[in-house]
């Protein structure tokens, strides 16, 4: 009884075995195909000549530009001074020539040799060539037979070239920056800050905006992208007229005008709206602190109006 079921289970009719045989045979048919006919259909290689005379071609064209500098004609100049004329006198790449001048159009300025490394297109060859007839004003080098560079002394006191040194590159003095009002300046005035470019003029002024005015200098910290090291370096330059913010009368304002505000947002808003239906108008700050944290509110509180 216990061996019953295992013979139920191998048993098998008489059709039932000849399609099993039949499908042992198909299997072993195809086992036997895959194996036997790559004997007698040969493999063809794949042909690698072409792919490899191609890499060939291209290392050899690489090897050559790179070996091969262009010998250029340089002549003394002074990076930021340099117009296409000289820079072709030189023999410079027209697309090399294009960059520098283009980067000197933009406002750039070079105020080293690292500087002209750096342009798209210079190669240390062409740069090895051109280094040492760069000219700084400030450096006073004056130029040998040969081309090379070397550092003129010092003129004595009452020489004329000591005086034409002078006259011709003493630093300029730095321009005044005057202190600037937050709550009325516009981004052309606070550019003039060093340290505050275009786009955080923008974001400043964007957020006096949804303010209603700084009625404190510190404020700004809160522009997005100011950093701590910004403000120790405009602080100095900046003032704030408390008298010109534009105050919020909470008891009028709908949750649109309150939510807008960044110290209330939408969510403190309808809160206040829900507690002004439920118990009147505010009369204080005080009565705000319901719905409003006491960090919140103590920010606040110099842009509320609570008129009836």
């Amino acid at each position: 009884m216990k061996n019953r079921w295992i013979r139920e289970l191998l048993s098998f009719s008489r059709k039932e075995r000849s399609g099993i045989i039949v499908l042992l045979m198909i299997i072993f048919l195809i086992i036997l195909s895959g194996t036997m006919i790559p004997l007698f259909i040969p493999k063809a290689e794949p042909n690698f000549s072409a792919w490899k005379g191609e890499i060939d071609a291209y290392l050899t064209k690489s090897e050559n530009k790179i070996s091969s500098v262009k010998e250029l004609n340089p002549v003394p100049f002074d990076p930021n001074k340099v117009d296409s004329a000289t820079l072709a006198t030189i023999g410079l790449p027209v697309k090399l020539a294009n960059n520098w001048l283009s980067y000197l159009s933009h406002g750039g300025r070079f105020r080293d040799k690292e500087g002209i490394k750096k342009i798209y297109g210079m190669t240390s060859g062409l740069f090895e060539q051109l280094d040492r007839f760069i000219v700084f004003p400030a450096e006073n080098r004056v130029f040998s037979n040969s081309g090379g560079a070397n550092y003129q002394p010092k003129a004595g006191k009452g020489d004329k070239r000591d005086t034409l040194f002078r006259s011709g590159y003493e630093k300029k003095a730095k321009p005044v920056v005057l202190i600037q009002e937050l709550n009325r300046a516009d981004s052309i005035n606070l550019l003039k800050i060093p340290g505050i470019g275009s786009i955080l003029a923008s974001r400043i002024i964007r957020y006096r905006n949804l303010l209603g005015g700084f009625y404190d200098v510190s404020q700004i910290r809160e522009v997005y992208g100011f950093r701590g090291e910004n403000f120790q370096a405009v602080s100095p330059f900046l003032s704030v007229d408390a008298t010109l913010v534009k105050a919020l009368n909470v008891n009028f304002s709908t949750v649109q005008d309150l939510g807008r505000h960044p110290y209330i947002g939408y969510r403190t808003a309808r809160k206040l709206i829900r507690q002004r239906d439920k118990n009147g108008m505010f009369l204080s700050a005080a009565d705000l602190s319901e719905s409003v944290g006491s960090d919140s509110l103590k920010r606040l509180i110099p842009y509320l109006q609570f008129s009836q």
